[in-house]
């Protein structure tokens, strides 16, 4: 079951990608209007399994490894204040102070397919998805005000990604592979802000003492 969770992750990503152009599919948007709630018990899903924009991000990063392009991952003593900065503008939008660049996922997820795209909106995606060639998800991780809204809700969820200390080898293959830099071989229950369910972690883990669990 394990070895199958990220195939089923990027069958689903696929399908909210393909929404984008086929009408008769669920659209990414609408699945979030929706389910936001549900960060609130089960963590946040949306961003590691429906956004269109993530996938795009996370998908180039895929490519980029297996064409050994040398990519860049800030320490977790800078990682900690970087992380801030989403959480610093979601703050600032609510007092009404916004920036062009925040709308990167809505230029992604609507103008790519409505052929609005010009050189403001194509500029400022071509931005973000070129670092994404060298940065885990460069705009899920610093700048998606929609992650850092669902991320806040999920800090008081009771399911989410338990270790289990005893069969911990401290290989640290699931701190490597977190596309958002969360330190999970530290954690005995992973309730940070950040997490996107994507269940890298626990694929990757050679002793299987990761689970999705209630705490």
């Amino acid at each position: 079951m394990i070895k199958l969770l990220q195939p089923l992750r990027h069958i689903v990503q696929a399908v909210f990608v393909a929404g984008l152009f086929l009408p008769i599919l669920p659209t990414a948007d609408v699945i979030g209007e929706k389910i936001w709630l549900t960060a609130i018990f089960f963590g946040v899903f949306f961003c590691g399994w429906c956004c269109p924009f993530g996938t795009a991000q996370e998908w180039i990063g895929m490519v980029a490894r297996r064409l050994h392009v040398p990519r860049f991952r800030p320490s977790p003593a800078v990682q900690q204040y970087l992380q801030i900065s989403r959480y610093f503008l979601y703050g600032l939008s609510a007092l009404g102070i916004t920036f062009f660049f925040l709308n990167a996922r809505y230029y992604f997820d609507h103008n790519l397919v409505m052929n609005m795209l010009n050189w403001f909106s194509g500029g400022t995606l071509a931005v973000f998805l070129l670092f994404a060639i060298f940065v885990d998800r460069p705009f899920c991780n610093y700048f998606c005000l929609k992650g850092a809204a669902d991320g806040m809700l999920s800090t008081v969820r009771p399911l989410s990604i338990a270790r289990q200390e005893e069969r911990c080898i401290h290989c640290h293959l699931c701190d490597k592979n977190c596309p958002m830099h969360i330190l999970v071989e530290q954690s005995k229950f992973v309730r940070h802000p950040n997490c996107i369910n994507c269940f890298k972690c626990i694929s990757v883990c050679p002793k299987n003492c990761l689970k999705y669990k209630p705490i």
